[in-house]
């Protein structure tokens, strides 16, 4: 059998089998401890030969023998199946590790739609983490509320917790078609201050009485002329579905509307930045259990979330 440039990886099985059979220097003997007939020995054995192009042991009517070839498969196959064994050992070290209870915090409409999905497929993993969820739509004190980790959009975050940023995310300005058929479109932010009505959001630790802004590296701070305001973010988007006037809300909030057309985006070039930040204190940072959630989380909305695509 010649060699040839291996185009695709052995199966671990093969390299199991072939290994019992190299140590037991038998396929018989291999295939009592594996608990399988001899003739599945030779098969997975024959394939293995040919996914490497070699040939691993010399066969005889009494005996085998391994080739050079098949020793140094053995020497590296005996490694391989030991280094998949401590990775085994330490997954589960670690999944054994990630128990307790983790107090997690966050706004209703984000821990509605991205929390609650992704704390049941934690869950699946680690079913010994134990998880207290609360939504609530003002601003939390992690300490003085015994929370261990607050996932917030944007907004200030005091100086003696941690922050650490876990997705990417902007709030845009939009209105219901009907609004804009009645009112116009504005063409600057400064006219959402008398020109047009507005809605605001006194969420968590947003300020409803100013907006501040961006486009291309300037920034600019109005106050809106809000008619309408209230702590729930899902509550505005329906004020701003039925017409009522221009909402400032997270891209994640409203994408489906503006792919519908059921809202319109309007000043298009400005927006607000309002990242997702993991915050928690400084003596909860070493804890195991904080730092498997926040780094699922952080993939989990790497995988999810679009929010900096163009709607």
């Amino acid at each position: 059998m010649s060699l040839h440039i291996v185009d695709k990886l052995p199966a671990l099985d093969d390299i199991r089998v072939f290994v019992t059979a190299a140590r037991l220097t038998s396929f018989a003997r291999a295939a009592e401890q594996l608990m399988v007939s001899p003739a599945y020995i030779s098969k997975r054995i024959k394939l293995l030969e040919e996914n490497l192009g070699l040939t691993l042991f010399y066969r005889s009517a009494r005996a085998i023998s391994l080739t050079l070839e098949g020793e140094t498969v053995l020497r590296t196959g005996v490694q391989m199946l030991q280094d998949l064994d401590t990775m085994k050992n330490e997954l589960m070290a670690c999944r054994d590790e990630t128990r307790g209870l983790l107090r997690i915090s966050c706004s209703t409409g984000f821990g509605t739609e991205y929390l609650n999905p992704f704390i049941l497929s934690l869950r699946e993993r680690y079913p010994l983490l134990d998880i207290d969820l609360t939504l609530v739509d003002r601003a939390i004190d992690i300490v003085t509320e015994n929370v261990d980790l607050d996932i917030c959009l944007g907004g200030s975050i005091p100086e003696q917790y941690i922050a650490r940023r876990i997705a990417a995310n902007v709030r845009v300005f939009c209105a219901a078609p009907a609004y804009l058929e009645r009112r116009g479109c504005p063409v600057h932010p400064q006219d959402l201050e008398q020109a047009h009505d507005c809605i605001s959001i006194r969420e968590r630790n947003q300020h409803p009485a100013s907006w501040k802004v961006e486009c291309e590296g300037e920034s600019l701070a109005i106050t809106p002329n809000s008619q309408l305001s209230v702590n729930n973010g899902n509550v505005a988007k329906q004020w701003c579905l039925g017409g009522q006037g221009i909402l400032l809300r997270s891209i994640w909030s409203v994408r489906q509307e503006l792919e519908q057309g059921t809202l319109v985006r309007v000043l298009p070039q400005w927006q607000q930045t309002a990242d997702v930040y993991a915050v928690y204190s400084r003596t909860t940072q070493s804890s195991a259990k904080l730092r498997v959630f926040i780094e699922n989380l952080e993939q989990y909305l790497r995988d999810q979330l679009a929010l900096d695509a163009p709607v």
